[in-house]
């Protein structure tokens, strides 16, 4: 498998403190991965550094062999990277149709548009039943839909899924994870952030644990579910 996404010895402070430490992660090409970990260890930060949202303090990004780690969150957005935020950050006053043409701002092809729409509403059958409903009226988890659809018709090599569960019931959390199931399945590279470890877990390939701004453990979900700790902490076991 080639590799997508490389992060070398990434450090990130706010001020003094220190929210990322030394981060080493690889990401493979078609891969799932998670980054799972408590409130506030740095897993958001993560994904806004890759994105140009934050710009790291030392180490480098590389993203299909070139270095993005500087370059402004535009011109990342342009080579492939596309962000779906936590709290979904929609355009509330225009339809969910408006919404995901935003999304596919840089995409100039007709015919991909169409194909990644038709990907959308197959994934999420209840943004096409409601195209013309304006964005701020659908319940949390049609937004989340949205949030995930729209990041998905920018046409991404790579995406990245920021908390995509918050604060929605277990039955649509479901659904969600479900899609993202099938969006890496139609082959787009995803790298997901999740405090929900037990599904985090059931959908990644790779799992990363990341505590206090540092990557403590990795593996796959059979290997993660062997450690104490994980069992104990994350998954109530």
């Amino acid at each position: 498998m080639n590799n997508l996404l490389e992060m070398r010895k990434i450090y990130h402070y706010y001020g003094k403190a220190r929210a990322l430490e030394e981060i080493n992660l690889t990401i493979e090409d078609r891969a799932l991965d998670a980054v799972i970990g408590p409130n506030g260890a740095g897993k958001s930060t993560l994904l806004r550094v890759i994105s140009g949202l934050e710009e790291p303090d030392r180490g480098k990004i590389e993203f299909l062999g070139e270095r993005i780690d500087g370059l402004k969150a535009h011109k990342i957005a342009k080579k492939g990277i596309a962000h779906c935020p936590e709290r979904r950050r929609l355009f509330y006053d225009m339809s969910v149709m408006e919404n995901l043409e935003m999304g596919a701002y840089t995409l100039k092809n007709r015919k991909k548009f169409h194909e990644l729409l038709d990907i959308v509403f197959e994934v999420f059958p209840r943004l096409k039943e409601r195209k013309k409903q304006r964005a701020g009226t659908l319940s949390g988890g049609e937004q989340q839909m949205l949030a995930i659809g729209r990041a998905f018709m920018a046409n991404p090599k790579l995406l990245l899924l920021d908390e995509p569960s918050l604060g929605l019931a277990p039955k649509i959390k479901d659904k969600i994870f479900e899609a993202v199931n099938k969006i890496k399945k139609a082959g787009t590279t995803t790298l997901l952030v999740e405090q929900d470890a037990i599904l985090a877990m059931e959908v990644g390939e790779n799992i990363h644990l990341l505590e206090e701004g540092k990557i403590e453990m990795r593996g796959t979900k059979e290997q993660l579910e062997k450690e104490p700790r994980i069992k104990k902490v994350y998954l109530g076991i």
